[in-house]
């Protein structure tokens, strides 16, 4: 017996990206766009896909408590119920130029569809979901309107920021982790490795991040090779150093215009990054502590391979 799936409540626009890929700084622009809600970044909704991902969740009860999440989501941000009001969370409403709105929302304290006709008119969620973008069918079958928006960043960059971040280390041991993890021969394993669960054991701290972003990498990578015309692509480094340009295909792509704040929001969260200076020094980082030579040059050609396509968006 499966759970009952119901329909989403509103059209809805998913940005999703590997960890560290730069979501955060997407949904604040993407979040500027007429007529587009503030992004909903759900840890319910990430942990029904990553058990659906390691094997755990069956297809069909994915899809119905993802779409049940999703409304769920859609309704409180509808009536300005749980809002993130931090000032330093990049998914605090307080980053929106719609600030005022999703106060008052809370203030008014209008419930049910009244409530929720505030979003449905014309508006569209945006949710975030993280490096999950090989269950496509999953959120299709949830919200078959939905429009997928994907940021890629260079496989060094990111192999470089899970190191730091210590992810090759911390699965199962740190509790401020929150993702689901599982148990291998009485050793913690991360969702999306227990695939190859033996393999991510035996690896020490570098050679887990290098694996992890290689599996992910090509995992996304086949997703957006058969799926173009569904799947919006996005370079970081084209959005840093370009953001009008960028913005311009996700206008493009979702069919929609800029708000008149939009040139302000991009003003507010430009940064100065200097990607190929920085790139040298974080291959020597990575290598220093790299022992598998097989898979760190593989996480060099898949470099290559961005670098190609990041060349191929700028013409």
């Amino acid at each position: 017996m499966n759970i009952f799936k119901n329909e989403c409540l509103n059209d809805i626009v998913i940005i999703d990206g590997m960890a560290r890929s730069g979501k955060f700084y997407l949904g604040k622009l993407i979040s500027g766009i007429k007529d587009m809600e503030y992004f909903i970044s759900s840890a319910n909704i990430d942990t029904i896909l990553a058990l659906n991902i390691a094997g755990t969740l069956n297809d069909a009860d994915a899809t119905s408590l993802l779409v049940n999440s999703m409304n769920e989501e859609i309704y409180h941000l509808a009536i300005g119920r749980d809002l993130n009001m931090r000032h330093d969370d990049g998914s605090s409403i307080l980053n929106s130029f719609e600030k005022g709105l999703y106060i008052d929302r809370q203030n008014k304290g209008l419930d049910g569809y009244d409530g929720l006709k505030k979003i449905t008119d014309n508006r569209l969620s945006v949710f975030m979901l993280h490096q999950s973008l090989q269950l496509l069918g999953i959120v299709k079958g949830a919200a078959p309107k939905s429009k997928i928006i994907n940021i890629r960043r260079h496989p060094i960059d990111l192999a470089y920021s899970w190191i730091k971040r210590g992810w090759g280390h911390r699965y199962g041991k740190d509790p401020l982790s929150f993702q689901p993890v599982y148990m291998h021969n009485g050793n913690p394993v991360p969702y999306f490795a227990v695939e190859w669960a033996d393999e991510y054991i035996d690896s020490d701290e570098y050679d887990r991040v290098i694996k992890s972003i290689v599996y992910l990498t090509e995992k996304e990578s086949h997703v957006i090779n058969s799926q173009q015309s569904d799947i919006c692509c996005i370079f970081y480094e084209n959005l840093v150093k370009q953001a009008d340009k960028e913005m311009g295909k996700i206008y493009d792509f979702l069919g929609r215009y800029p708000h008149e704040s939009m040139d302000k929001i991009i003003n507010r969260e430009t940064r100065d990054i200097a990607f190929q200076e920085q790139r040298s020094m974080k291959i020597d980082y990575i290598s220093s502590g790299a022992d598998d030579k097989f898979s760190f040059d593989r996480l060099l050609d898949l470099g290559i391979v961005y670098d190609k396509n990041l060349n191929n968006e700028d013409v």
